[in-house]
């Protein structure tokens, strides 16, 4: 396929569903072979037709699915290898794996707090620390962290300390690797998404869909469809000039 980024390889983890698997899908029709990595092949949301993969096959492109516990350091190292042996390099690294939780600090225990930053934080140190070293061979490296709106405000009316927690530690950590890597020639920026409907965020009710959207300026709720023209920014060559950046992308959340 052609397109802006024809010839590279992306890995996305929690590519399956989501803003993971809007990404994915996103960079594909843009020529990019993706590597679909999540703990099931299968999307989280009902409506969703086809997985990942068989939607970017259906429309002419390059896909795989790995089977990856982000919390799994043996696992996470296998799937940047066989991406490697299979396609030759990796250009970008999507972190988009994800897990959330309710709860106040009071109420939250080690282990929620442990499980949340294991996934989220330390998830993305694992990728990260494979997919560096291969990475810093291709002329086009790439990181993108899926932070949160949350990890810069708080949570809302929610209580989400181990989450909101975090998300501002992707944060912080994404503008530590851009010093680290960008005169290596890595770009590492994060995204940082509003309310979103996903299996993640699913939406059951009016009563919820009108909470969430008291919250924004837009008259609707963002789907990953809306967040992945953001990491097709910081992928392409348009993000080659953009380091250590948090975009934004939360129909006004912040601002309101």
């Amino acid at each position: 396929m052609s397109g802006e980024l024809a010839g590279r390889t992306a890995v996305v983890t929690g590519g399956a569903s989501g803003i993971g698997r809007g990404i994915a899908i996103a960079f594909a029709e843009e020529g990019a072979t993706v590597v679909v990595a999540d703990l099931r092949e299968e999307s989280r949301v009902a409506s969703d037709e086809g997985t990942t993969v068989e939607v970017i096959e259906r429309a002419g492109g390059e896909a795989r699915f790995v089977r990856t516990d982000v919390t799994d350091d043996e696992a996470v190292r296998a799937l940047v290898a066989g991406t490697v042996d299979a396609y030759g390099g990796l250009d970008v690294l999507v972190n988009a794996a994800g897990i959330t939780g309710t709860g106040a600090v009071h109420e939250t225990t080690d282990e929620e707090f442990e499980r949340i930053q294991d996934v989220n934080v330390t998830g993305v140190v694992r990728c990260c620390r494979a997919a560096i070293p291969h990475l810093l061979e291709s002329e086009y490296g790439r990181v993108i962290n899926v932070s949160s709106q949350r990890g810069l405000r708080g949570g809302e009316a929610t209580e989400k300390a181990a989450y909101v927690a975090s998300k501002g530690a992707v944060s912080a950590l994404t503008r530590q690797m851009a010093l680290d890597y960008g005169p290596e020639g890595i770009a590492v920026n994060a995204i940082c998404p509003g309310p979103v409907e996903s299996g993640m965020t699913p939406i059951e009710s009016d009563a919820e869909r009108e909470r969430l959207l008291s919250g924004i300026l837009t008259p609707f709720v963002g789907r990953p469809e809306d967040v992945a023209p953001a990491a097709l920014l910081l992928a392409g060559d348009g993000g080659r000039f953009i380091h250590g950046h948090e975009l934004v992308v939360d129909g006004g959340y912040l601002v309101k």
